[in-house]
């Protein structure tokens, strides 16, 4: 009666360790902030953009990631915008992990 306990227990921690490490794989936010990554503008696409603070803080987030550090008034200007940005290209990342089951 013990091990028929202990083996309903562990299959149930098992389970919802899995249920729990596929939730935020499947939540709105994240495919939400997936779409958002996927359909980040180009650079041709930047003379679309209305708002001067947001084209400023996307073309200097197109022309400095990974190629330049930022500046420290692009720093305070952008960072929330930037913060959003790294976020997304990381759910990014882990989603395409995630599908080619490496992660």
């Amino acid at each position: 009666m013990k091990k028929i306990i202990l083996l309903s227990i562990s299959i149930l921690i098992s389970f919802s360790f899995c249920l729990s490490t596929n939730a935020y794989f499947y939540t709105d936010y994240y495919w939400e902030s997936i779409k958002w990554f996927i359909n980040s503008p180009s650079l041709d696409q930047l003379k679309n953009i209305e708002n001067t603070r947001i084209k400023n803080c996307e073309k200097v987030y197109l022309e400095a990631t990974r190629r330049r550090e930022y500046t420290d008034t692009e720093k305070l200007v952008c960072k929330d915008i930037f913060d959003i940005k790294f976020q997304e290209e990381l759910d990014y990342k882990t989603y395409m992990l995630r599908n080619r089951g490496i992660y």
